[in-house]
């Protein structure tokens, strides 16, 4: 419990760090599910803070840098999907703070992050907007099928919460999939078929093989495995 109030006191200060600014960024996994899907007496813990932004992540950067945070360097500084992570030592605010312009990993699906963006709706925390809960809930599915080191027990009860409490839309929700190519991947986590976790980062081709299978188009790996391994190239030779 403590934790949690002290979270919720970071996140606070923080937000209001980007209403000063006219700022408010998209909180996508942990205090929105929280906010929009938990009964008051749950916990659902969280150690960062995981933003979706459009043309106003530059902004969002300074703001960050000018509260003292300081970016990690990327894996990738050619391949658009790498998240920009921000740390600072200071107990006032979040310890680690993630941009994401996509939330899919190597293998990028069609999703309108501009229409999510849009849809997107007051939080009821100064400078923070939450997802519409039926993007919200397929975020987390999307999450869920691509990250490496997932806590299968934390995005089940994510998502019986967000199905019984946040109550989405199940019509819009596979309606969505359908157009960002995640059906499989809904299919499966709804039966209770979850991807491998990983106790150490897979080899590249190994983790690519396993994504496939949580992929609606053949053509869709493809095309990421093409775009993965010619940004990995530029990497080398323009590090």
């Amino acid at each position: 419990m403590a934790a949690s109030i002290l979270y919720e006191y970071q996140l606070g200060e923080l937000g209001r760090q980007f209403a000063t600014v006219g700022l408010a960024p998209v909180v996508v996994k942990g205090q929105a599910i929280v906010d929009l899907a938990f009964p008051k007496e749950e916990i659902r813990l969280a150690g960062d803070v995981d933003l979706l932004v459009g043309d106003e992540a530059e902004a969002v950067v300074d703001v960050l840098t000018g509260l003292g945070y300081e970016e990690i360097p990327p894996r990738s500084t050619h391949f658009r999907s790498e998240d920009r992570s921000f740390v600072q030592q200071g107990k006032r605010l979040p310890k680690l703070v993630e941009l994401h312009q996509c939330l899919d990993k190597v293998l990028l699906r069609p999703i309108p992050y501009d229409e999510i963006l849009a849809r997107a709706k007051p939080s009821g925390r100064p400078g923070f907007r939450y997802p519409e809960i039926e993007d919200l809930f397929l975020l987390v599915v999307l999450h869920a099928s691509a990250d490496i080191f997932f806590d299968q027990a934390r995005v089940e009860r994510d998502l019986w919460f967000l199905l019984n409490h946040g109550r989405p839309d199940m019509a819009a929700v596979w309606s969505r999939a359908q157009q960002w190519e995640l059906s499989r991947a809904l299919r499966r986590l709804l039966k209770g078929h979850y991807p491998a976790a990983k106790n150490k980062p897979p080899g590249p081709f190994v983790y690519l093989a396993n994504q496939a299978l949580w992929h609606d188009s053949f053509l869709t790996v493809l095309r990421g495995v093409a775009k993965y391994s010619y940004a990995r190239l530029l990497d080398r030779l323009y590090p």
